[in-house]
């Protein structure tokens, strides 16, 4: 293949991870500060509560500021104390609307557009609300120059069935990336750390594309760091949490070939291709 449509394949896949919102949003503010986005039907639901009383849905999380004929803005209202309760409450109402990815029991950190953490939310509302989060992927290297790949669960609600890096995971709240690295390493991969040589930090990239949480209505915006390891002959990733199908190590000219026939989810391609150097 020549370097130009190199270079054009490139340029698809970084358009992949840089994707715009598919409709409207509006922005998501807390205290004066931008911290994700929704759109117009979420707030519609939260406004009409889908039904429930007002008991249920009191008081209103969110207020609506006119700033024109079509521009509006969305305010968080809560406390310098209550960040936490008051999304808990919020997160409670779109579940029970139906604006809600999958419900994990797992909260993530919520940082403003300046990188400033200001609470934690439950992740299944994270991309809904269009909040900021940060990931971690792994590449797992063999010392011929093989790579681990593994094909995600086909019950995944996003991108089920699609090859991916040896690991990647959210970085939840209270986690460091460096301990969401040793964390997603041992329940994805079986990996310890014990096991492997020191991770090697590749690089960092923001995506942001729409997701299929909440009826269609989810945005992810993520701040990405990728790591390479080298793993050594003899020793072979085996999941733990049931979110991997099965591992296979292929050669550099296999994955490029999946890279190609678009097999990867949009950010292990955009990763691998770094790797790659294609």
């Amino acid at each position: 293949m020549s370097s130009h449509h190199l270079q054009a394949h490139l340029a698809q896949w970084w358009r992949a991870v840089q994707l715009p919102p598919r409709a409207l949003r509006w922005p998501l503010h807390c205290l004066g500060r931008q911290v994700g986005s929704v759109e117009p039907s979420v707030f519609a639901a939260l406004e009409t509560g889908s039904g429930m009383t007002p008991a249920e849905t009191s008081p209103l999380l969110l207020v609506k500021e006119q700033r024109s004929n079509t521009n509006k803005t969305l305010e968080i209202v809560c406390t310098h104390e209550h960040h936490d309760a008051t999304l808990a409450q919020l997160a409670t109402t779109l579940l029970r609307t139906g604006y809600c990815g999958p419900w994990r029991n797992e909260c993530l950190p919520v940082m403003d557009e300046c990188g400033y953490l200001w609470a934690n939310v439950e992740r299944g509302v994270v991309r809904v609300l269009g909040l900021r989060s940060q990931a971690v992927h792994l590449v797992g290297l063999r010392p011929d120059g093989h790579i681990w790949v593994q094909q995600r669960a086909f019950h995944k609600p996003n991108d089920p069935g699609l090859w991916d890096t040896l690991m990647g995971g959210t970085v939840a709240a209270g986690e460091t990336v460096a301990h969401t690295l040793v964390r997603e390493t041992w329940e994805e991969a079986g990996l310890h750390g014990s096991q492997l040589p020191p991770p090697v930090w590749g690089g960092r990239f923001t995506a942001s594309r729409p997701v299929p949480d909440g009826h269609g209505t989810g945005y992810l915006v993520e701040d990405t760091h990728w790591y390479t390891v080298t793993i050594p002959n003899g020793v072979a990733p085996q999941n733990q949490d049931g979110e991997v199908d099965h591992f296979e190590c292929w050669s550099p000219a296999q994955v490029l070939s999946a890279l190609y026939a678009d097999r990867f989810t949009p950010e292990a391609r955009w990763v691998l291709a770094q790797v790659l150097q294609v």
